[in-house]
């Protein structure tokens, strides 16, 4: 949320012109939390407005006996179906756009042209065609044919960015990120992504349709549900966004071992020779300058509050360059948390930042003595609220 905040038009410095609200949507199997606590009532607390739901589609609704069975352990086996709940962002027909933001990313600069294409379109947007890296015109479909796009969409529906720490090798095939997604709120669509997971078979080699679309973690969930759908039903209204940008993780590039040898890109697409014979050179999302990052994601740095910390590569050496960006995505949110303290706290109430733990990294926020030589979080102070926004993009 405080990330949203600082890039967004209620921050001025930012010079955004998207409000926000923050929407949670709460499972109402989930509602109490350890110690009794009630999730939405917290929640509520932080400026959430919060819908209580169940999950949109029962296993006794769903038409193809193996996704009946298998789907509800395809996420790793917690959540279940209620997973599915993300899909209700799209009945919110109230905002013009919908952002799905999971708790481990982080928005480092607006995302407004994101938002401005979506609402103009873009083939009215000069933005789109300065910007041309920021969008992948190549998809790589199940059927192992690779499609470039010819023109722009008339009008985009979904904006996303794929997922390739899922990549299993022996099939190249990942889904899209759910961890920033923003979406155009439609309770058609909402609708049709129901029928679709209802009636639609699913094999458990080939996936949805028998169209490939399998075999990679959460693929009969969200996420492999929404990649199905927008390649394969309703292909001309997406745009695909440059992991590097809009989701870095920081991850290592190329299906590696640990005795740092370096195989396969994990983007098929990049699995070309140059004419010397020799292979083109993988994106590698970790040199990419901070300053040109807009959403950073800790899905393989870790968490800020676990205090994360290792000078460990000596098993696997090509990890410097993911500690290396690591550090400067837990510096900035441990400055954000500072910053926002520091504005919206009196001095009695902010937290004390007196751990020794690598200040430089995590401004005073942890302690020595974590686990697996980690640091330990230390007690912040109280949490920090932000009033209800009703214009511009929602965030779930």
């Amino acid at each position: 949320q405080a990330s949203i905040h600082e890039n967004s038009k209620r921050n001025p410095a930012s010079n955004s012109s998207y409000d926000y609200e923050m929407v949670g949507l709460v499972h109402v199997g989930v509602e109490s939390c350890a110690g009794g606590r009630n999730r939405s009532q917290i929640l509520e607390s932080l400026g959430y407005r919060v819908e209580t739901v169940r999950e949109p589609i029962h296993k006794q609704d769903i038409r193809d006996p193996f996704l009946q069975n298998a789907a509800p352990r395809n996420n790793g086996g917690r959540a279940g179906m209620r997973e599915m709940i993300r899909l209700f962002a799209y009945k919110m027909e109230e905002y013009s756009i919908a952002v799905l933001v999971d708790t481990t990313s982080m928005i480092l600069h607006p995302p407004d042209a994101l938002y401005d294409v979506m609402l103009n379109g873009p083939r009215n947007h000069s933005w789109i065609t300065q910007h041309e890296d920021h969008i992948v015109k190549d998809t790589f479909y199940a059927n192992g044919t690779i499609a470039t796009m010819s023109s722009w969409p008339e009008q985009v529906n979904i904006m996303y960015a794929r997922d390739y720490t899922t990549m299993n090798p022996s099939s190249w095939i990942t889904g899209i990120s759910l961890d920033f997604l923003p979406i155009r709120p439609s309770r058609k669509t909402f609708q049709d992504l129901i029928n679709t997971y209802q009636k639609t078979t699913y094999d458990p080699k080939w996936g949805w349709g028998h169209k490939g679309y399998a075999q990679y973690a959460g693929s009969m969930m969200t996420k492999g549900l929404l990649t199905y759908y927008y390649n394969e039903i309703v292909p001309d209204s997406k745009l695909e966004l440059h992991r590097c940008v809009y989701n870095n993780m920081g991850d290592i590039p190329y299906i590696a071992g640990t005795n740092g040898k370096k195989d396969n890109c994990r983007d098929v697409k990049e699995h070309k020779e140059g004419p010397d014979g020799k292979p083109f050179p993988c994106t590698d999302c970790r040199i990419r300058p901070i300053d040109e990052i807009v959403v950073a994601n800790f899905g393989v740095c870790n968490v800020p509050w676990t205090c994360p910390y290792t000078d460990d590569t000596s098993n696997v050496p090509l990890l410097a360059p993911t500690i290396k960006i690591c550090r400067q995505y837990l510096e900035n949110w441990f400055r954000l948390r500072q910053k926002l303290e520091e504005q919206h706290l009196p001095e009695d109430k902010r937290t004390r930042r007196m751990g020794s733990f690598h200040e430089e990294v995590f401004h005073g926020y942890c302690l020595p003595g974590g686990k697996d030589g980690n640091g330990a979080y230390d007690a912040m102070g109280e949490s920090i609220s932000f009033p209800h926004g009703r214009n511009g993009a929602a965030t779930d």
